[in-house]
């Protein structure tokens, strides 16, 4: 098998944005060591990748295991000896108003959203230094403006962002530090959300409407950025957000 051109590690990387993420930089000629809790769809992507001749390592693990992650890093480094793309994408989104929150429901949401991304970029640096690497954060448009319902959820993609910048200024110049912002987006999150609704058909539609560009998201519309913030064409861009949402929030509902 050749050399890849570099080493990537997606978290949340075997189902919607991550998987499409996963797959983008198989594609580009990278290898890809896949961070999930899901084992099935984990090792499902890991065969997909491998079968088409592209270099891809499933680890199962929880993002806001400290341990866990000190091994990941550690076992990308000794199956190719480098690191050169951390993309911290892993979240879970939890739906309720915030006095039915309860504790164990933040630490959830706090421990993947956020302690997550902290954790594998601290122990990532080292590695991500020697290439000058890049960090690619998945935040969302909720870290910008709120629906109901979200308040705990846009506090951790709120301070995704401010994580975001500061890293870029701990790490510069030599490992850019990136966030994208995605809107609404059909991953296995959103549809969820979409199944609960008492005329799915109509919800998707409706939200549709509401977005200028008339549809909404797929994973690989966010792929493509994320894509494009690891790449060289990016290489003047640190410490910032891009927002992927179809002109959602450019939009003032009145």
């Amino acid at each position: 098998m050749n050399q890849p051109n570099r080493v990537v590690i997606v978290t949340g990387g075997a189902y919607g944005i991550g998987r499409a993420s996963s797959r983008r930089f198989a594609e580009g000629g990278d290898a890809v060591v896949i961070v999930d809790r899901n084992v099935q769809r984990g090792n499902e992507l890991q065969n997909e990748l491998r079968s088409a001749g592209k270099p891809a390592l499933f680890l199962s693990a929880d993002v806001g295991d400290e341990t866990a992650v000190i091994q990941i890093i550690k076992r990308a480094q000794s199956e190719w000896g480098r690191l050169d793309v951390l993309c911290n994408n892993a979240g879970i989104e939890i739906n309720k108003s915030t006095e039915q929150f309860t504790s164990t429901d933040y630490n959830a949401m706090m421990d993947t959203n956020l302690r997550g991304a902290f954790l594998f970029s601290k122990y990532a640096y080292p590695l991500l230094r020697e290439q000058n690497g890049t960090i690619i954060n998945t935040a969302s448009v909720q870290g910008i403006a709120c629906e109901t319902n979200t308040a705990v959820y846009a506090a951790t993609k709120a301070g995704l962002l401010g994580l975001t910048r500061g890293m870029a200024r701990d790490f510069a110049p030599r490992v850019r530090v990136n966030a994208v912002c995605p809107g609404a987006t059909l991953t296995g999150m959103f549809d969820d959300f979409i199944a609960a609704q008492a005329d799915p058909t109509a919800a998707l539609g409706a939200m549709a409407r509401n977005i200028p560009l008339g549809r909404l998201g797929l994973p690989e519309d966010i792929a493509k950025v994320i894509y494009f913030l690891a790449s060289d064409d990016a290489a003047y861009i640190t410490g910032t957000e891009i927002v992927v949402d179809g002109g959602l929030l450019a939009k003032l509902a009145l």
